[in-house]
C-alpha cells in the first residue's frame, strides 16, 4: 500500500564530533602497509648505517601522497545522503532501504555507508559500498525483516570516504533522525486473499441478483396488508394516508456492519516460530536459515496479521468493518466505515496494539462494544480460552454479545497440547502431564459445546491459520444469509 511508504529524509552531512573537521580522519590500511613496508628498507641501515636515508625518503615520499590525498577529499557538507524506503516497512516481511548519495566535488570518491537502523528493523547493522561520480546520484540498497510492530526511531546515517589514492579515509555523519511505524504483514497471503476478494464478489453478486425479502430489517418496498403479516411491518402512516393496512417489505441488508474483536491479554503474548514466505537458498547452513526464513512472531501478531486481511475481504464483498482492541481496558477502537482511508486507520491502530501481562477483561470489552454497535451486527473475535477450573469469563462475554449480535468465536490452540494428551507416556512425570493435557482437552470440549448450543459459531485454529479460518467463516455467514 503506497500510502504506508514512510516519507524519504535527506540530510547534508557534517564533520562527525566535536573535532571532527580537524580530526575526522584516519590512514586507511594501503597507507599503513605503506609505513611498515619502509621499515623493511631500515633493514639495511643496521649494517650500512649511512644506508638509512632511503628508509626516510620512503617515509617523506610516503607521507607527501598522505598528504596529497587528504587535500583532494573533500569536505563533508559537499555530500547529501538520502535515505528512502521502497516498501512499507510490516512485520516479518522483506523490507527494502535505499540509500543515496550525491557529492559536489570533482573526485571519485568510495563511501561507506552505515546506517543506524533500530534493532526492531534489523539486529547487526549492515555496511554498504557506494561509488560515488561527481554530480550524479550513487544508490545502494539492503533488505531488512522488520520483527516487531510499532513505531521505532531510526538515527543517523555514518559516511567513510576516501579519494583516489585510497591513503587517507575521512569521517563523516548525516543527521537523518525520522520516525518509521512498522505494520501487520499485509502481504503473507496475497494469493489466498485474492482467492477470497474474488468469493466475496460472487456472493454479493448472488445476493443483488436474488434480493432475498422478508430475512433482514433493510426498508425494500410498501405493499398492501396480507393475512399473516408480523404487526411490527406495518407501516401506520402508510396506513394512514391510503384507508387500508400497508406493509412494510424488507429485504437482507448488503451492507453489514462487521467488528473484528482482538483479545491482547496475557495470553496473546505466547510467541512461536513461522517461516518467512521467501525461498530457501541452496547450501546456506543452518544458522543462516535460521536467520533468514524463521521469523519468531505472537499470537497477537498472527490475530492482526488476520484482522488486516479479513477487513480487505470485507471491503470487498461491499460491508462496512470496524476494529475494536482490548486488555484490561480498551486499547483501540475504530468505528464501523469502508474504503482505502478506513483500511490505512485499521492499519495504524492495529500497529500500535501491545500485548499485556494481565488477563484480558472481557466483559468490559462486551458492554463498550454493545454501547458502540447498537444494531445487530457480526463480531469477529479472535481470543484465546483461558484454562479455569470453573467457567471462563469469555464464556460469560459471548453469551451476553450473542442476544444482540452474530458472534463468530475464533479460538487459538496450541497443537502441543493436543500431542502431549495422544503421546504414550514412558515415566510417572509425562504420565501425569499427559493426563492434565486430556483433562484440559476435555474441559475445553464441553466449553465450546456449551457456547455452540448458544448460537455462538465456534472455530478452532491454530495461530498460523486463523486469518484463513476467520475469512472462510465470514464467508459461509455471507453465503447462507445468516446476517
Amino acid at each position: 500500500m503506497q500510502t504506508l511508504i514512510p516519507e524519504p529524509v535527506t540530510a547534508v552531512a557534517r564533520p562527525n564530533g566535536r573535532f571532527g573537521r580537524a580530526l575526522g580522519f584516519g590512514l586507511t590500511p594501503r597507507a599503513l602497509l605503506l609505513l611498515l613496508a619502509g621499515t623493511l628498507l631500515s633493514i639495511p641501515a643496521f649494517f650500512h648505517p649511512h644506508r638509512l636515508w632511503i628508509m626516510l625518503a620512503w617515509d617523506a615520499l610516503v607521507a607527501t601522497l598522505i598528504l596529497f590525498d587528504l587535500t583532494q577529499l573533500p569536505s563533508p557538507d559537499n555530500l547529501t545522503i538520502t535515505r528512502r524506503f521502497i516498501h512499507s516497512p510490516a512485520l516479518g516481511e522483506p523490507t527494502e532501504i535505499v540509500h543515496e548519495i550525491l557529492q559536489q566535488s570533482n573526485a571519485l570518491l568510495e563511501v561507506r555507508v552505515t546506517d543506524e537502523l533500530h534493532l526492531a528493523l534489523i539486529a547487526t547493522p549492515q555496511t554498504q559500498n557506494i561509488l560515488a561520480y561527481p554530480r550524479e546520484p550513487a544508490k545502494t540498497a539492503q533488505s531488512c525483516y522488520p520483527s516487531r510492530r510499532g513505531d521505532f526511531r531510526l538515527g543517523k546515517v555514518f559516511l567513510r570516504y576516501r579519494g583516489a589514492l585510497r591513503l587517507v579515509e575521512r569521517w563523516a555523519v548525516a543527521d537523518t533522525e525520522q520516525q518509521v511505524r512498522v505494520f501487520p504483514a499485509t502481504e503473507q497471503s496475497t494469493g489466498k486473499t485474492a482467492f477470497y476478494l474474488m468469493r466475496a464478489r460472487q456472493i454479493e453478486l448472488q445476493k443483488r441478483r436474488l434480493r432475498l425479502r422478508g430475512t433482514g430489517r433493510e426498508f425494500e418496498s410498501l405493499r398492501d396488508y396480507q393475512p399473516g403479516d408480523e404487526m411490527r411491518n406495518i407501516s401506520w402512516t402508510a396506513t394512514a394516508r391510503r384507508a387500508h393496512l400497508i406493509t412494510r417489505e424488507f429485504t437482507t441488508e448488503r451492507s453489514q456492519k462487521v467488528w473484528i474483536v482482538l483479545d491482547a491479554g496475557r495470553l496473546s503474548r505466547t510467541a512461536f516460530e513461522m517461516r518467512r514466505s521467501q525461498p530457501e537458498v541452496r547450501g546456506e547452513v543452518e544458522q543462516d536459515a535460521a536467520e533468514h526464513h524463521l521469523l519468531t512472531v505472537t499470537q497477537l501478531d498472527q490475530a492482526a496479521s488476520a484482522a488486516v486481511m479479513l477487513a480487505q475481504v470485507i471491503a470487498g464483498s461491499g460491508d462496512k468493518f470496524a476494529l475494536m482492541t482490548y486488555g484490561r481496558k480498551v486499547q483501540q477502537q475504530l468505528l464501523p466505515g469502508a474504503g482505502p482511508s478506513h483500511l490505512r486507520l485499521l492499519i495504524d491502530q492495529l500497529s500500535q496494539v501491545r500485548s499485556e501481562a494481565s488477563e484480558a477483561d472481557h466483559l468490559h470489552a462486551v458492554a463498550r462494544l454493545k454501547n458502540l454497535q447498537r444494531r445487530r451486527g457480526l463480531v469477529v473475535w479472535v481470543t484465546e480460552m483461558a484454562e479455569s477450573a470453573g467457567r471462563p469469563e469469555v464464556v460469560a462475554a459471548a453469551a451476553e454479545l450473542i442476544r444482540r449480535h452474530l458472534v463468530v468465536l475464533v479460538l487459538l490452540t496450541h497443537p502441543e497440547l493436543d500431542r502431549l494428551a495422544t503421546r504414550e507416556p514412558r515415566t510417572v512425570d509425562e504420565m501425569f502431564a499427559s493426563t492434565a493435557a486430556q483433562e484440559m482437552l476435555e474441559r475445553r470440549r464441553a466449553t465450546v459445546a456449551q457456547l455452540r448450543q448458544q448460537g455462538v459459531l465456534v472455530i478452532e485454529t491454530s495461530p498460523a491459520e486463523v486469518g484463513a479460518a476467520a475469512i472462510t467463516k465470514y464467508l459461509e455467514v455471507k453465503a447462507r444469509g445468516l446476517l
